[in-house]
């Protein structure tokens, strides 16, 4: 099961780290579109890496097997199945006595994550096959293939209907086809240990497929956590399948369009948060938590496989390519408000390395391992990647030893156009952070008011009584100290400044 403890590591297999030569079939690491060998042992031989960043979770892109070309491209990354009851070939290194495409494989993998202290999360696809290619036509184990189980491609239009780019859709709403995916994902809970589902292009899939999800699969394996992909930016389309079918969680495409439009393209501050102090003030993306069953619970994200580009290939279109030491601090600024909001983070494999990638196929190169030393960091020669990685290494580490950061309430203190002041409170734990979202110096500092904030009650306002000092965690910011109900503040540009008592 997934909570709010965790932090969230998701690799394209294919492209993360091939442990295997010998399953290196039809391999074309040259080709961005071809297999490129990354499988199970080399997720096994990385283990020691996740550990030393210190993420909890790993999400694997699906191990379904996959058709192999498609106008010169491969299934590398799991979408397009063939048959979704067999693991593809590429992934795992054959055993005597074990049946071709056991699901045996990937347990055999789970139980060396959960060994090392990792959960791991399982993509799966429900919502279309691979494309009708002559190898998908011939493949004779296929389960669902006739015409019938296709809505039409006429239909297309309405988003459960919709032929996603061109993948063919299944139709849900006939038992079959319906039936078939429940008993299969049973099938892949029971047999391998997985601790969470990602379930991809849940919007595409109509909605009476939920309804037999949450009465058989959720009620039948509650500690498996249901964690959806609904590709939308607006909190109120999101949010109804946690209200309405039982997603444990999903991803928050609402936040993260906000957080990128405001810290990397300078919007206002304000399409964050508003400090909530009358009924008919604007709301913020935080302010529209109530759809939401639960906005703690939500995966917040800065980018993935999916999106237009990396987060570090963003910054760099914005800042200039030749502007690194820049790119980097707002990477940086980036991940410290991630890692301090509500929700539950996820890290796409290179982040934390500042891996750049622009569109299908670049933002999923291979992950570079000749930039990581033996002690499973940076090496000297690649600085800047050295600079992401310590302080995403700090940032967790900060989030691990205060529960404020993984449970606590979010109060906002003070927003404007620049400057975004929050505080997370939980049993008396409390972190305090300010985002400096100019360009520039603050050229005077902002008072923060406690004492007559009316967003906090007063258990916390005396938390945060006049004489207290609150740490800084990062170099480059000062302490604060507060005084006559306040905290003065004064921040560099583009800077977060993180504010705390002593550890505990």
């Amino acid at each position: 099961m997934l909570t709010q403890d965790d932090i969230i590591y998701f690799v394209v297999t294919d492209r993360f780290c091939s442990g295997d030569p010998h399953n290196n079939q039809a391999v074309d690491p040259e080709n961005s579109r071809a297999f490129h060998g990354g499988d199970f042992a080399g997720l096994r031989a990385k283990v020691p890496y996740f550990q030393e960043l210190g993420v909890t979770a790993v999400w694997l892109t699906p191990v379904y097997l996959n058709i192999s070309d498609f106008f010169n491209s491969d299934g590398y990354h799991g979408y397009w199945a063939i048959d979704f009851e067999r693991i593809d070939p590429h992934l795992y290194t054959p055993l005597p006595g074990w049946a071709e495409g056991s699901k045996a494989y990937l347990k055999d993998l789970v139980d060396d994550l959960h060994a090392a202290g990792l959960k791991v999360i399982l993509d799966m696809v429900v919502n279309h096959t691979g494309y009708h290619t002559p190898e998908y036509q011939m493949y004779p184990h296929k389960r669902l293939h006739y015409p019938q189980h296709f809505t039409p491609p006429e239909s297309s239009g309405a988003e459960t209907t919709d032929w996603l780019a061109g993948l063919p859709d299944l139709d849900h709403a006939q038992p079959e086809v319906a039936d078939y995916f429940i008993q299969n994902i049973l099938d892949w809970i029971e047999q391998t240990g997985i601790d969470a589902i990602r379930m991809d292009t849940v919007k595409h899939v109509d909605d009476r497929f939920w309804y037999l999800f949450k009465a058989q699969v959720k009620t039948s394996h509650p500690q498996v956590t249901l964690l959806g992909e609904v590709l939308h930016y607006d909190p109120d389309f999101v949010g109804r399948y946690q209200q309405q079918h039982d997603f444990d969680s999903l991803f928050d495409f609402p936040l993260c369009g906000q957080l990128k439009g405001c810290l990397i393209w300078d919007q206002p501050l304000t399409r964050l948060a508003r400090p909530r102090l009358h009924r008919d003030e604007p709301k913020g993306v935080l302010d529209r938590d109530r759809p939401y069953a639960n906005a703690n619970r939500l995966v917040t994200l800065l980018d993935n496989h999916d999106l237009e580009r990396r987060i570090y290939s963003e910054i760099l279109d914005r800042v200039g390519y030749e502007n690194r030491s820049q790119a980097v601090k707002l990477l940086k600024f980036c991940l410290s408000f991630l890692f301090t909001t509500r929700g539950i983070p996820q890290i796409y494999y290179g982040t934390e390395l500042g891996m750049e990638g622009w569109g299908d196929p670049d933002t999923r190169r291979d992950l570079p391992w000749e930039w990581i030393g033996a002690d499973q960091r940076p090496i000297a020669s690649e600085p800047f990647s050295g600079q992401i990685y310590a302080h995403l290494q700090q940032l967790i580490a900060l989030r691990r030893n205060h529960p404020a950061l993984r449970y606590g309430t979010l109060y906002t203190l003070y927003v404007d156009q620049f400057l975004y002041a929050y505080l997370r409170e939980y049993r008396g734990n409390l972190v305090l952070v300010v985002l400096n979202n100019g360009q520039q110096a603050m050229p005077q500092p902002v008072a923060l008011q406690i004492a007559a904030n009316s967003n906090m009650p007063p258990r916390v306002k005396q938390l945060l009584a006049d004489g207290q000092k609150l740490t800084s965690y990062f170099a480059g910011t000062e302490d604060l100290l507060l005084a006559d109900g306040q905290a003065e503040v004064k921040l560099p540009g583009k800077t977060a400044g993180i504010y705390g008592f002593a550890q505990p």
